[in-house]
Parts: structure tokens; C-alpha cells; sequence
């Protein structure tokens, strides 16, 4: 082998690589390791919390919006009930139930339409791509609110908030 064409491995006493400019850089990887896993927690983990808007755009409530069901509370982070979804003989239905320590059904939704127990019509949901709206049955429009991800399970759930339906106790 010729020593000219291949000097770092015949070489003993040239470094490959200088140690402290690498050490130098490498001791900020594991405090940005550290901090971006503790912010990731925050940005990726369920529940996404929204704001619920009345009418005139002042908060009423919270919705905790997760893959399949939508937990609604008051302003003081007081439970008053779900909705979410059911499989039916192989189709899901969205039911509603009020957080009474019994958990009874006090509505259902389909086709962007809420309901209660008896089956009338107590408002219309539709959504867009971050925004979930609701209006009752005559168009008059009942509130909003933000919805980024699982908008129509969202949406359903603000109308079920808005439309008082959980306020039977």
C-alpha cells in the first residue's frame, strides 16, 4: 500500500477528526432532544381542547374533542356529558349522553342533524375546514367553534352543547 495516497492510516499521530468542535456541537443536541419531547406531548396529544362560541361569539363552554367521542364541560371544567360514536349492526350512529353519575341518552345525531330522545329536531351542524357551526331548526345560527381535526363528530358535539340538550337533569 502506498503511504501517500492513504496518510490517516499509516499515520499515528494525525487526528481523523478534531475532538472539541464535535463535543462543542454535539452538547446542545440533548437539551434540544429533551425540550422538543416535553413540548411534543403538548402539540400531538388528545384531547384537542375548543373553545365553544354562543351566537355572539363569547365562550360558553369546552369541548375535549378525541378520535371517536367529544367530552363538552362549562367554562369551570365541570362535566355535563359526551357524545360519540356506536357501532350498530355494522353502522355507527352518534348518541349523546348526560354526565349524571348514570350516563343516560338524552339524544342522537345523523346526517348533520342533532336530535333528542324523542326524536325531534333540535339543530343543524355543518363545518368547514377548521370551523364547525351550528343553527337551529328555522337557520338562525346558535354558535361556532374551532374545530382543526375529527370536525364532524366536533361539530355534533358543539351542537349538543349549544342546544342545551344537556342541561336536563
Amino acid at each position: 500500500m502506498n503511504e501517500s495516497a492513504f496518510p490517516f492510516l499509516f499515520s499515528t499521530h494525525k487526528m481523523l477528526f478534531r475532538l472539541n468542535p464535535l463535543i462543542f456541537q454535539l452538547r446542545w443536541i440533548l437539551p434540544f432532544c429533551i425540550i422538543w419531547l416535553g413540548m411534543s406531548a403538548n402539540f400531538f396529544a388528545l384531547p384537542i381542547k375548543t373553545a365553544i362560541l354562543n351566537a355572539e361569539e363569547q365562550e360558553v363552554g369546552k369541548a375535549l374533542v378525541y378520535i371517536d367521542y367529544v367530552e363538552l364541560q362549562d367554562m369551570d371544567g365541570t362535566a355535563k356529558g359526551r357524545l360519540g360514536f356506536v357501532n350498530i349492526k355494522g353502522g355507527f350512529q352518534l348518541f349523546v349522553v348526560i354526565d349524571d353519575g348514570q350516563q343516560n341518552l338524552v339524544g342522537s345525531a345523523k346526517n348533520r342533524r342533532l336530535y333528542n330522545k324523542e326524536g325531534e329536531l333540535l339543530a343543524h351542524y355543518d363545518w368547514t375546514t377548521f370551523w364547525s357551526y351550528v343553527y337551529s331548526p328555522d337557520g338562525t345560527k346558535i354558535g361556532e367553534a374551532k374545530c382543526i381535526a375529527f370536525r364532524g363528530i366536533c361539530a355534533a358535539g358543539i351542537a349538543t352543547y349549544l342546544t342545551g340538550l344537556l342541561d336536563q337533569r
